[in-house]
């Protein structure tokens, strides 16, 4: 399948932004290399304020005051946590709305982005490192792992450990990935 044919399904399948109002919103970015689809995640600092602290996550956060809607809440945090201009990523849509186990009643909205070259990232102090991670090794990381508050479903590469939420948002993509490529059943 060539990329124009995948951009194409990818936005039959994302949802549009829509009117939804929510608390949070994260950047899910996705480029090729070579035939590879990578997507980058962060990891959090260890921060005992934050729920998520030390997690591996997608860049993003929580709807400030400032911000008109979601969309400038993942064009503001993302910018604020690795220095990349969404703008200069082509925008294909959203994923389902997820919420926490953590925080129940804060939804987060995954929007999906191509990059057509690989952003330069500048983490903040908010964070600690990233990977630019292959789909395919993702789909070969998954299992059952312990985390915080056991085990749980997982992807884990290299010491990182990829659960809970973003996983949960990480599932929801791959099946969208599957559908678009033709790998998955409609």
């Amino acid at each position: 399948m060539n990329l124009a044919d995948l951009i194409e399904n990818l936005r039959g399948l994302l949802r549009p932004v829509g009117e939804w109002d929510g608390g949070a919103a994260v950047s899910v970015l996705l480029r090729f290399e070579g035939r590879d689809l990578k997507l980058l995640l962060v990891k959090r600092a260890e921060n005992p304020s934050d729920p998520w602290s030390g997690d591996m996550a997608f860049p993003g956060g929580k709807r400030h005051a400032i911000d008109r809607d979601l969309w400038e809440t993942v064009v503001r945090e993302t910018m604020e946590e690795t220095g990349i201009e969404l703008c200069e990523c082509l925008f294909l849509g959203t994923l389902d709305i997820a919420t926490s186990n953590v925080a129940p009643t804060l939804g987060v909205l995954p929007f999906v982005f191509l990059c057509e070259e690989t952003p330069e990232v500048e983490l903040s102090g908010e964070l600690v490192s990233y990977i630019w991670v292959s789909v395919e090794q993702l789909r070969r990381s998954k299992g059952i792992t312990p985390v915080k508050q056991g085990t749980a479903p997982a992807y884990v590469m290299e010491g990182d450990v990829v659960w809970g939420l973003t996983y949960r948002m990480l599932e929801n993509l791959l099946h969208i990935l599957d559908r678009a490529t033709g790998e998955g059943s409609s």
